[in-house]
């Protein structure tokens, strides 16, 4: 294995455990003392500003089009060659036009009348999860509850079978992973891979079945896209396929754990929301913003351009710290408190621009359901451990288990 990060080289240090654990007193450190920097050893510049990361966001001059790991060998790319060509066709690693065509297809799931159509549906899933764990007095909220809640209704648009979310889980978990990589690791780079290929060959299989006898999924309306209009080949229907799986409930699931557990932290304001259910609104945007289930976005620059007074040549990397814009000072009063009544909440979790996340009304809904649900459900709440345990990954922020107690 050889390091990618050095902490002698990084003055920051942000792959320490503890910054891990909370890296909201690091990023206010940095916001403070150099809010674009360069680090060497992760090679790239670093955007903690609100207005740096809403700005490259949305600026033609810096692509989405970047490979996910830099610093891989020429030996090593040719090893993970058939995990970087399908992922170079997600639409996360498009640019325009690619990614608008892409986009206008998929987005055809995700329109306000069918994700508002799905509501009665999730609270029954939710409910059902509930009930089915409910005399216990002790669950994992991650593994009993946030994890299936979006694994199942993902696979349900898609057209995939819902009792395999067990599968798509660790699927799921090679690619975050992979994703949150920061130094080489022959282990995590081959298990990516090969579930990555794992999950294109199950999505195949389903291809196969909707082209002999359409049904009402996403995987029929693709196919009578590709063949009215031609405009989509079948590695762009399985790569975008896997990418929906892995990014419809990987990132919700944290989204509904994290806000929890913020409420869990914040007595008072789980207090508001279970006299006032109807605060879930506010609460969940409150969340997304104070604890983001993706902390940072890559990108890459198509040009030499200035930030905030440093000069970025063309092809650097840029690493746009979500976590970091959304505690600024500059753009929300009082950052660092929990307050689900916050009305002036622009908070960067779902993007901007372009790339703004494709499922965020999905992802709203599924937690909305979920935390209004468990919060009124399950009486006395409260954490059944005293170490929370979070992955070491800088992209995505989630805790390995979340196991909490309530009365019955």
């Amino acid at each position: 294995m050889t390091s990618l990060t050095n902490p002698e080289k990084d003055r920051y240090n942000l792959t320490a455990p503890e910054v891990f654990a909370n890296p909201y007193p690091t990023y206010r450190r940095i916001l403070q003392q150099e809010p674009v920097y360069w680090n060497d050893f992760l090679g790239g510049w670093y955007l903690m500003r609100y207005q740096d990361v809403a700005s490259a966001m949305q600026d033609k001059r810096i692509s989405a089009k970047r490979a996910p790991i830099s610093k891989l060998s020429q030996l090593e790319q040719q090893n993970v060659f058939p995990l970087l060509e399908s992922l170079s066709k997600w639409m996360l690693f498009c640019d325009p036009p690619e990614h608008t065509r892409l986009r206008t297809l998929f987005n055809k799931a995700f329109t306000p009348n069918i994700i508002g159509s799905m509501a009665p549906s999730i609270h029954s899933l939710v409910d059902q999860l509930i009930d089915s764990i409910y005399e216990r007095g002790n669950i994992d909220i991650i593994h009993d509850l946030a994890y299936p809640i979006p694994a199942i209704v993902i696979a349900q648009m898609l057209g995939a079978n819902s009792e395999d979310y067990e599968q798509f889980k660790k699927w799921s978990s090679d690619l975050a992973k992979f994703f949150g990589l920061f130094r080489m690791d022959t282990e995590i780079l081959t298990n990516a891979k090969k579930s990555l290929l794992e999950m294109k060959q199950y999505f195949q299989f389903i291809l196969a079945q909707r082209r002999c006898q359409s049904q009402d999924d996403l995987i029929s309306s693709l196919i009578f896209a590709q063949e009215k209009e031609n405009s989509l080949s079948d590695e762009e229907i399985l790569s975008n396929c896997v990418f929906l799986t892995f990014a419809g409930h990987e990132t919700t699931t944290n989204l509904i754990a994290n806000g929890l557990l913020a409420l869990l932290a914040n007595p008072s304001q789980m207090q508001k929301l279970k006299n006032d259910p109807s605060l879930i609104t506010t609460a969940v945007e409150e969340f997304l913003r104070y604890d983001s289930p993706v902390q940072r976005q890559a990108r890459i620059t198509l040009t030499d351009l200035e930030i905030n007074g440093q000069q970025i040549r063309t092809g650097q990397r840029l690493f746009l710290v979500i976590g970091a814009a959304n505690r600024d000072p500059e753009q929300f009063f009082n950052p660092d408190k929990l307050d689900i009544t916050r009305s002036q909440n622009p908070h960067l979790a779902f993007g901007k621009g372009t790339h703004f996340c494709l499922g965020a009304s999905l992802a709203r809904l599924e937690a909305q359901i979920a935390i209004n649900t468990i919060v009124q459900r399950l009486p006395n709440l409260r954490l059944d451990t005293d170490q929370i345990e979070w992955y070491e990954n800088p992209s995505l922020r989630g805790m390995k288990s979340m196991p909490v107690a309530f009365n019955f």
